[in-house]
């Protein structure tokens, strides 16, 4: 089996390098998590499997709208919600141990049956599905994305601790707070701004659907902000000519930092 998922990351890599790397990430943070909580080891099995390859229906989404620089359309962001369903249905021939099929199925249902593909709600999803809902979240909004920077970890804590009982699991909230939520790294302060994150970019009104774009998106063709908040903190600034660099570097010190501690639980 561990052949097996070695191939398929082998295959993703090719294709697409960011998906493998937030698998792995993922996986890290969701076996953390379920450790916490006290699962099996079976059940750990089960997650972390389902973790590293949670994305694999992305296979089928064209590169470019997954890395699209603006706001997604309905068919656009319809052909996105698909990917837990073609995962599924990909593995479906293989023989994969416990629910670590299913738990890949359900990563994107919510707690009040807005997530998809199957609209379930509460008890009715897999409890290591929302805890690879809840860490598929907190990877994203720490990671730099092609429309937008890392949030950070202050910001992404706070959308999850916002939305605990109604899109993420309580209990797992709860879980990442204890872990995540002491003695956060603090950025180094390169300038400062009285620009908040929200004035910058408004939160949706819908609750957030793809972990990749789960928490905003700068709309189409605007540029990219100069400053971004995350609570009271000011983050770097964004040069036109140079904010990927910067996005990598804050990214990476933030994913970094994440994976460190998730390291603690093993």
């Amino acid at each position: 089996m561990e052949a097996l998922m070695q191939v398929l990351e082998s295959t993703m890599e090719v294709r697409d390098p960011y998906t493998v790397g937030h698998q792995r990430r993922v996986s890290q943070i969701a076996c953390t998590i379920g450790r916490e909580m006290g699962l099996s080891e079976d059940r750990l099995r089960d997650l972390r499997m389902a973790g590293t390859l949670h994305d694999l229906g992305k296979i089928a989404i064209p590169p470019d709208l997954l890395s699209k620089p603006g706001k997604l359309t309905t068919a656009e962001f319809a052909l996105i919600k698909t990917h837990p369903q073609v995962a599924y249905n990909i593995l479906s021939p293989i023989t994969l141990p416990g629910n670590t099929a299913q738990i890949i199925l359900q990563h994107h249902e919510r707690m009040n049956g807005s997530g998809y593909p199957q609209g379930l709600k509460g008890e009715e999803i897999l409890l290591e599905a929302r805890i690879l809902g809840v860490a598929d979240v907190m990877e994203a909004m720490c990671s730099h994305r092609p429309y937008r920077a890392s949030l950070g970890l202050a910001e992404t804590l706070d959308e999850i601790t916002r939305n605990k009982g109604i899109l993420y699991d309580a209990a797992v909230v709860e879980t990442c707070l204890n872990l995540y939520g002491q003695d956060l790294p603090a950025p180094r302060p390169v300038s400062a701004g009285p620009t908040s994150l929200r004035a910058i970019i408004p939160l949706p009104l819908d609750p957030p659907g793809d972990g990749a774009r789960a928490h905003e998106m700068v709309p189409r063709g605007s540029a990219l902000p100069r400053v971004v908040a995350g609570k009271s903190r000011h983050w770097a600034r964004l040069l036109p000519q140079g904010h990927r660099s910067w996005m990598h570097v804050g990214s990476a010190s933030i994913i970094g930092w994440l994976i460190m501690a998730s390291l603690k639980g093993f």
